[in-house]
């Protein structure tokens, strides 16, 4: 681990050492948002775990050297540093850039691995389409299901909801049952073969924060009968990309609870950190039925 080169912040740092083609291979900082319960802690900004993930496949093919920092959004030092800019941000100090904009980090990651010929960025539009908008649903039905259960001061179950948020949830299990049955179809480890792409660095830690808000918030769980999207995820929680920058279990609550304005309580934020990386012992009973835990 490198020390951080900003005060307040806190670095995993992922070193290849080496050159490439002769050169130093390039540097990349990334500095991403801190838990909102111990700032030693990665939080739950979806964005930082997508680039992440990206910049941890250049790494793991040795192609680039990577540091990651969590920063304290709210510090007068992040504030002063980086002038109101809001994490993600990345810093390539070989080339006097910095990245602020997701568009720009993206863009950055693009050009290196098509410079290093790394199949990061292959495009589908069948692929694209299915995930498309997955999430932002899940907002929509986890806002508006939230929103019920405060002015009835209980959890409602799915069928007890009113039309309209049981249209939400609907639209959302359609939109995963799609991506199960596209899973389905071609048969491999990611969305778009055997190995990683950026669909996938997309894709997979939303779904992980819809387990997780689901199961505390919503009463709601990805339709265990999806076997080939569950396997997905349990091939997501079997690589190295998005283990390393998965955070907490509570920072993702905690992270929601933030957005909603739900109340969390001092105990919540005294409890150990946990990572749930296991699936439901009867989706995985039914994974290796049908012999797809390989």
């Amino acid at each position: 681990m490198m020390a951080a080169s900003l005060a307040e912040t806190n670095g995993d740092y992922y070193n290849t050492n080496g050159t490439q083609n002769g050169s130093l291979k390039p540097l990349l900082e990334l500095y991403v948002k801190a838990s909102g319960i111990d700032s030693r802690r990665i939080g739950a900004c979806i964005f930082c775990q997508e680039f992440w993930m990206e910049l941890y496949a250049l790494y793991e093919v040795g192609v680039v050297r990577v540091e990651v920092k969590t920063v304290n959004v709210n510090s007068e030092v992040f504030k002063r540093n980086f002038l109101g800019a809001q994490p993600p941000i990345m810093i390539e100090e070989e080339k006097g850039m910095t990245y602020s904009d997701n568009r720009e980090i993206e863009g950055r990651i693009f050009h290196l691995a098509k410079e290093f010929r790394v199949a990061l960025f292959e495009k589908d539009l069948l692929v694209e389409k299915s995930i498309q908008n997955i999430y932002r649903n899940f907002k929509v039905f986890l806002r508006a299901k939230v929103d019920h259960d405060k002015v009835k001061r209980q959890p409602t179950t799915i069928e007890g909801l009113p039309p309209q948020i049981q249209a939400s949830h609907n639209k959302l299990v359609e939109q995963l049952s799609a991506v199960d049955q596209l899973l389905a179809e071609r048969k491999s480890r990611y969305l778009l073969g055997n190995s990683m792409t950026e669909y996938d660095c997309e894709l997979l830690p939303r779904l992980h924060h819809m387990r997780i808000v689901g199961r505390y918030l919503l009463n709601f769980d990805i339709p265990h009968n999806l076997i080939y999207l569950w396997n997905y995820i349990l091939t997501g929680y079997r690589t190295a990309a998005f283990i390393e920058s998965c955070p907490a279990d509570q920072d993702i609550l905690h992270h929601y609870k933030e957005q909603l304005n739900i109340f969390t309580n001092q105990r919540e934020t005294l409890q150990a950190p946990t990572k749930t990386h296991t699936l439901p012992e009867d989706v995985l009973n039914d994974i290796r039925r049908h012999g797809l835990d390989n």
